[in-house]
Order: structure tokens, then sequence, then C-alpha cells
């Protein structure tokens, strides 16, 4: 037997409800309008990259990791991201991470001390505006960050496919676009 689903009786709990949707990554307005008014939110990455076709640089992972990161919609001013774990000073590392802090869009007014931002859904397409081409062998790096990366934002409408082979590159093997919160019109000062 079910039990019945307790009727929500305050706005605190309809801003909890808010808050879990914004956790899983995809969040529909409240009001019922398309794009929710947000405030930005602080967040940290901590990645690192194993994988068994494409190796990288410690350079090179931060360099990508960075793309994907302001595409997803991080703010760019306040992005900072640093290598970790590496060994040798230069060429391919065997498991080179990054950590990055930044601040990214969450849907609802947050608290007395933020500022409420307009916002607007804007479509993105990871494979070939961050310049990840799956004949360069991004398969196995964009399919790791989609699990990492991806739940740190608010996001809906992701179309995901991959079909990363180990120590194979093969053309289309990937296809990433995803749906993302941006600023309305300008971002006020932080």
């Amino acid at each position: 037997m079910s039990r019945p689903i307790p009727f929500i009786r305050s706005i605190a709990s309809v801003t909890a409800l808010a808050a879990l949707g914004a956790a899983a990554g995809s969040v529909p307005a409240a009001d019922g309008s398309d794009a929710p008014v947000a405030h930005w939110e602080q967040r940290t990455l901590d990645y690192t990259y194993m994988g068994f076709t494409t190796h990288y640089s410690c350079d090179g992972l931060e360099d990508n990791v960075r793309e994907l990161l302001l595409a997803l919609g991080a703010r760019k001013k306040d992005l900072e991201i640093r290598s970790v774990g590496c060994t040798r000073l230069v060429g391919i590392e065997p498991f080179p991470g990054v950590k990055a802090h930044f601040w990214v869009l969450v849907p609802g007014p947050g608290d007395a001390k933020t500022t409420v931002q307009a916002t607007k859904w804007q479509s993105v397409n990871l494979v070939r505006q961050v310049n990840f081409r799956s004949d360069q062998g991004q398969c196995e790096l964009l399919d790791q960050l989609k699990h990492k990366a991806l739940p740190l934002f608010t996001s809906r409408n992701l179309d995901f496919h991959s079909s990363c082979v180990p120590h194979e590159i093969t053309l289309g093997d990937i296809h990433f676009t995803v749906e993302v919160l941006r600023p309305a019109g300008p971002t006020p000062p932080a």
C-alpha cells in the first residue's frame, strides 16, 4: 500500500524542493516561466583524469577543463583553476588532475546578501563549441566530465551519446548537447 504524499504548506518547503531540484542539475521554473531568476553560488571541482586512449599534460588538461567550465556557464571573471597531481615538468602525465573554484547560476532568490539575476536557457554543443572533436580522442574526457562537472551546473535536456572504446579513436563517437542557465543581461558585480 502506498503512503499519501503530504501537502506542501510553506514557502520554505517549496524552496527546499527547488534546492533539491538544483542539486539534481535540472530545474523547471517555479513560476511557470521558461527561465527562472537565479543567484550566483560558488562550486568546486576536484577532478583526476584517467583515460586509456588520450593522454594529457597538466597544462593540456587544465586548458580543456577551463573551456568546458566556461561553456557550461561558469563565471569567467572569478574562475580559478590549477593543476594537481603533476609529477613531471613537461610532457604527458599518467594521472593529471585539476582543482577549480568557480561561480554558477542557481535558481531562486538566494539569501539577503545575494543579487538576483535574470536568466535564459542556452543550448551548448560541447563537442563543437568547446572544440572537443571526437577525432582528437576527447571522448573519455567528455564522458568523465559529464558525470563529474555537469552536476555542478543548472542544466536540462541533456543529449549525450558515446561509444568510447579504450585504445581506439573513431569518428563521430560522441554527441554532447545540454541547455544551461545563463545570465539574460549584463552580469552584476559579485
